[in-house]
């Protein structure tokens, strides 16, 4: 389940540009973060501990190049959800369909939405045969789901976790 912050920190400007290095290499040393916010190694440990503390920073994590490890088609698929099921009683649950989906190992997204579907999942494989074995045999055999509608992506310009302009200078 998504974890909600109750805390939100504000930001200053060297909060800012210590998340923005953060993002560009997490590995670098608190000696180089130190240097390139023109602050001391205490002041950076301290206030990365407090990015941590109050859930700016969810995680350190690796990055992988889903090419790298066969995992090259990329598919949007929209979900919509039956809330009532055949032989089931009771109302289904959007939230423990998400939570049940958002274990499935080639999933890497799972979002709920407003409009006319109500879940998007991103979803990698290694090829259209392992895509369509996850849509047929595991996802549309959930009593939760009444149709999909699968968009597979056919080239990616950006694909990043990043978060950009934290400073809010180029928002319109």
């Amino acid at each position: 389940m998504a974890e909600k912050i109750s805390k939100k920190k504000k930001l200053d400007d060297k909060d800012e540009k210590l998340l923005y290095l953060l993002q560009k290499d997490s590995k670098q040393s608190i000696s180089n973060l130190s240097k390139s916010l023109g602050i001391g190694i205490s002041s950076v440990h301290a206030r990365m501990k407090a990015l941590k503390e109050t859930g700016v920073i969810k995680q350190y994590t690796a990055i992988i190049n889903p090419d790298s490890v066969n995992r090259e088609t990329l598919a949007f698929i929209l979900v919509t959800v039956r809330y009532r099921a055949p032989g089931k009683k009771g109302v289904l649950s959007q939230r423990e369909f998400c939570e049940q989906i958002a274990v499935h190992p080639l999933v890497q997204g799972v979002y709920v939405l407003s409009g006319e579907y109500d879940v998007l999942l991103k979803v990698r494989a290694e090829n259209i045969g392992e895509m369509n074995k996850f849509i047929v045999d595991f996802l549309r055999e959930l009593p939760e789901v009444d149709r999909t509608l699968t968009m597979f992506a056919m080239d990616t310009y950006l694909d990043t976790l990043e978060l950009r302009d934290l400073s809010n200078s180029h928002r319109l």
